[in-house]
């Protein structure tokens, strides 16, 4: 261990930061053949540019352009310690956003050492190398047999192989492998990006793992292929591993200087806007369209996949979806589909973690880039089938750059996980369903009920709008369709027959388009429906927040010097709502509601408790229970300020007058809107009559802007009047009662006096049998 450690220590701390740096005396990676180069006092700056003048004057300056959209507006450039001077004098507003850049990679070398040497350390918790990379991807085939498969592309320019996966549902006669719709994702085509691969490689990780559980993943991957090759550019990848993190083309001999910008070498609209002649510019496109060993393995491999739909080359950083045209600015003739899907997928992201991507044309999104492999996919590859093809550029907006924290990995990956759901049910379903507020946990006894319905339809298809039903039944028997009620552009609302306390309401979804395709949900309904309890809905708590009725705004413990929780009217920020939720009311419980600067009045220093008066979370006597209901609006900001997304809030239950808390949620999501949240507290703790809910607002970092806000809270017990043949009153009247009563009456003991005229005899006996057959 102590070898193989220093080995590892050796490998890491290779690591060189750039190809323009000083070279350290003495210090040569085992197996390379260059000298270490450091960046002491590098730093990395944004500066805001309004015209070509001032763009030509500050990347004259620097040594290297990190932004992805080197144009006018904010700029992140890479400066020496000998031009620094000169770019602050320029007077162009700037701010530092990597104070030392080799202070970070020192910082990244220590910490990915430092994980490598904890046993217990999960794959997605640290980078990895090509070698760890291909063995997983070997490892994928082993452990899924019938789902995933290895295959190699080609060979890069120094003969490494460049690797990928296929995977999908195991094989069906209604859904044959060999006609399966392929979706592409591919990373590492600039060597530099590392949460590419692993992103890529998260991907395949939880379309694997969540197959097994079901649901959303098992419906598309027994109806897609995805297709994943993680790193593009090997040779690169493996030089920023073994001697220059911060490099990003290939490793092309140019007499003179190295690299190939694999991502300006496809072959559509080659060599035109935002590529360079130059072999030594970061953006060089090459001798010619596809002269690199690693695009030409790429397009062959797409050209003889004829089922591929859709593909994702995944670049860092800056948070963007881009949709073609890169050469162009002008609209591709599928411009409304990417616009739906950009806008679909965004949402989908933004709903994990509160990331917000932007979303448009690369060309005016960010930048002319000619060559690119969008372009090729969608304009050159897509004959004769059509492949709508995109770039995603991943985490973060420039607080670490191309050196994200490993710490980042999963969280990244779990937000575009989301928005690849959303791609993939694009491309497997003519028409996308969902039920944005869940399926109920109950619906009300002894009357019919509502449920909210999204349907929309996929690119290509149009809905008939005749065709929206909703098929439901009472416990068994067949389904009954009724039509669903249109509350305006894809919101629709499906109403569910009554139903006895106790009951389940079972439902499903299904619509179809003028091309006559059929979509439902749950995917393999009537097989498959959601089921639902009635019940007798009881509110013991329902708070508008309109006054302050029995909460606490602070608590022992709490330490945050501003932004602590007041009852107010909000006056909006950039991180604050400027309205409650109520729509008759105008006040909120938030965490200091003046307005002003973003800064302002955020939660500073500490943390900040608002902790509700005690409710009874218990239903009347004479019922059982079947579930209490907590649920409420929040909002909650944390993506702005010099260090977003380091902080959370955690909302917690007691049942016990707040002595002990236990977990209901930690928030993280950044959704910039009032979010509606409810939870069935009986699997977290059991209901009482002293029960409590708190939201603990904390900073605790630095530099991050934290808001948070509550409103409209509710507590809801549901319950059904308890049977009297329930017995043993578990709220089922079954076998369990019947023996139960007949070990009473044989013992003549008094509970069992059914009748209770004070005596245990045949009459009681008759009257449980009558009313346990009923």
């Amino acid at each position: 261990m102590k070898n193989r450690a220093s080995a590892l220590a050796m490998l890491i701390a290779g690591f060189l930061v750039t190809s323009t740096g000083s070279v350290a005396s003495g210090q040569i990676e085992p197996g390379a053949t260059e000298p270490v180069v450091r960046y002491d006092g590098h730093k990395v700056y944004r500066v805001t540019v309004k015209d070509q003048r001032e763009y030509l004057a500050v990347t004259s300056l620097a040594d290297d352009v990190w932004t992805h959209s080197p144009g006018l507006g904010g700029l992140d450039v890479q400066v020496s310690p000998a031009k620094q001077a000169a770019l602050e004098g320029l007077g162009l507003p700037t701010r530092v956003l990597i104070a030392d850049v080799q202070g970070l990679l020192d910082a990244e070398r220590a910490e990915i050492l430092r994980r490598r040497q904890q046993r217990d350390l999960a794959w997605f918790q640290n980078y990895k190398t090509l070698a760890e990379i291909n063995t997983q991807l070997s490892a994928w085939s082993t452990a899924y047999p019938a789902m995933a498969s290895t295959f190699v592309v080609g060979n890069s320019l120094e003969n490494r192989q460049i690797r990928g996966v296929k995977i999908t549902g195991p094989e069906s006669a209604e859904y044959p492998k060999a006609s399966r719709p392929q979706i592409l994702f591919n990373g590492c085509q600039h060597a530099r990006e590392w949460i590419s691969p692993m992103v890529n490689m998260y991907l395949g990780d939880q379309f694997l793992i969540q197959y097994a559980s079901g649901g959303t993943v098992k419906d598309l991957l027994d109806r897609v292929e995805i297709v994943i090759v993680p790193v593009v550019n090997p040779d690169g990848y493996e030089y920023t591993w073994t001697t220059n993190r911060l490099w990003r083309k290939n490793r092309r001999n140019n007499g003179g200087s190295f690299g190939v910008d694999l991502n300006r070498n496809w072959g559509y609209q080659w060599g035109g806007e935002g590529a360079s002649t130059s072999p030594s510019d970061e953006t060089y496109r090459g001798a010619s369209a596809f002269s690199e060993p690693e695009t030409q393995a790429m397009r062959d491999m797409v050209l003889a996949n004829t089922r591929l739909r859709a593909a994702i080359d995944f670049h860092s950083y800056s948070q963007l979806i881009l949709s073609p045209w890169s050469y162009t600015s002008t609209l591709p003739p599928d411009s409304s589909i990417f616009n739906q899907l950009n806008a679909s997928m965004q949402s989908a992201i933004q709903g994990v973690h509160g990331q917000f991507y932007d979303a448009g044309p690369t060309y005016t999104t960010i930048y002319p880039a000619s060559g690119a492999s969008g372009d090729w996919y969608y304009g050159a590859g897509s004959t004769p089938r059509k492949i709508l093809a995109w770039g995603f550029e991943l985490r973060d907006t420039g607080t670490y750059g191309f050196v994200l924290p490993a710490d980042q990995i999963i969280p990244n990956g779990e937000e575009i996980m989301a928005g690849m759901i959303d791609l993939a049910s694009a491309i497997a379903f003519p028409a996308k369903i969902s039920l944005p507020d869940g399926v109920p946990s109950f619906v009300e006894a002894n009357a019919t009920s509502t449920v909210r319905v999204n349907v929309s339809a996929s690119p290509g298809e149009t809905l008939n709008a005749s065709s929206l039903k909703s098929y439901a039944r009472v416990g068994s028997g067949s389904f009954a369709p009724t039509a669903l009620a249109s509350l305006g552009g894809s919101l629709y609302s499906a109403t569910l027959p009554a139903a006895g306390c106790g009951a389940q309401v079972q439902f499903y979804i299904e619509a179809m388009t003028t091309s006559g395709k059929t979509v439902r949900l749950p995917a393999d309904a009537p097989a498959a429906f959601y089921s639902t309890p009635a019940a007798e809905l009881t509110l013991t708590l329902d708070d508008p927040c309109e006054v302050n009725n029995g909460w606490s705004l602070t608590t022992a413990g709490d330490n945050a010097t501003t932004g602590r929780w007041e009852l107010a009217d909000p006056i909006a920020t950039a991180a604050q709502p400027g309205d409650d939720h109520s729509a008759s009311g105008t006040k909120c419980f938030v965490t200091d509601g003046r307005g002003g600067a973003v800064g302002d009045y955020d939660i500073d220093g500490g943390k900040t408790t608002l902790t509700s008066p005690a409710f009874n979370g218990l239903g009347s006597s004479g019922s059982v229970s079947y579930g209490t209901i907590v649920s409420y609006w929040r909002w909650y900001s944390n993506n702005q300020g010099s260090n977003p997304g380091t902080d959370n809030m955690p909302v917690e239950i007691s049942n016990d007058n707040g002595a002990t808390w236990h977990t209901l949620e930690t928030v993280t999501e950044n959704a910039g809107a009032w979010v509606s949240k409810s939870f069935v507290v009986d699997s977290i703790v059991a209901p009482s009559a002293a029960m409590k809910i708190r939201f603990v607002a904390q900073d605790l970092g630095g530099g991050s802007i934290v808001e948070a806000a509550v409103d409209d809270v509710r507590v809801t017990v549901a319950s059904c009047p308890l049977d009297p043949a329930d017995v043993n009153g578990d709220g089922f009247v079954n076998g369990d009662d019947y023996d139960l009563f007949a070990e009473w009456f044989d013992t003549a003991d008094l509970r069992a006096d059914f009748n209770h005229d004070g005596f245990v005899n045949g009459d009681d006996y008759d009257a449980f049998a009558e009313e346990f057959e009923n």
